[in-house]
């Protein structure tokens, strides 16, 4: 977290490490702001400045180096692909042969970049959830939040009120994280278009039942020139 911690992004302080029924854990600041998802279904009229300012914040974390010591994107791809039951095999081996063709990067990568992983506290954002952080090509990560926002549901326990706008105001919301994040950190629409489907596919080894099929329609269409070629 303390390669995070820059002028313009701030994540949460940590005072030390402890065990809790044998399990390790971190003691961390508790921020008692509501996350920007649930600031949404709050007030929808908001959607437009927090999709900016996730845009930003996130253009931000990738200026930021990432420590030597942490594992690469590349890495946990592999790993995620070749471990999750949920990735069949042809699969698993068509990210493993994309990523052989992309660039390995050296920033820092969040892993999972959404507005329900940024926090509050008074008018400053803190960024939570570092746990799938790693060091890679920034263009992957930009790519896993357009295909976050574009397809992923929201999770278990999302007000009703955030549900029933998801629908209308993803469009919105995805335009202006687009909008500002292109406006502060260009990104090569070419090399984006390569990297969509590797990221579908580590997005497909968490299982989520309800974007599998969504998920899948990427892989297939992302591997079909090579099958014509075949």
């Amino acid at each position: 977290l303390d390669a995070a911690r820059t002028r313009e992004v701030r994540v949460p302080a940590t005072f030390g490490v402890t065990v809790v029924d044998g399990r390790p854990g971190l003691i961390m600041e508790r921020i008692s702001g509501a996350d920007l998802l649930t600031e949404i279904g709050r007030r929808p009229w908001k959607v437009f400045a927090i999709g900016a300012t996730c845009g930003h914040l996130h253009a931000a974390v990738h200026e930021v180096p990432a420590p030597p010591d942490i594992p690469t994107l590349k890495q946990r791809i592999t790993r995620l692909a070749t471990t999750s039951p949920h990735v069949p095999r042809d699969i698993a081996e068509f990210a493993i042969s994309r990523l052989r063709d992309l660039p390995d990067g050296d920033r820092l990568c969040h892993g999972d970049f959404h507005p329900a992983n940024v926090l509050m506290d008074g008018r400053e954002p803190v960024v939570i959830d570092w746990t799938n952080v790693t060091r890679g090509d920034p263009t992957a990560d930009y790519v896993r939040t357009v295909l976050t926002l574009r397809i992923g549901e929201p999770p278990p326990g999302t007000s009703p009120v955030v549900l029933a706008l998801a629908k209308f105001g993803r469009g919105i919301l995805l335009w202006r994280y687009r909008s500002a994040y292109l406006g502060r950190c260009p990104v090569d629409l070419a090399l984006a278009a390569q990297w969509e489907p590797v990221r579908a596919v580590d997005r497909l080894a968490e299982g989520i039942p309800e974007e599998r099929e969504k998920l899948l329609r990427i892989i297939d269409e992302a591997r079909q020139p090579s099958a014509r070629h075949t």
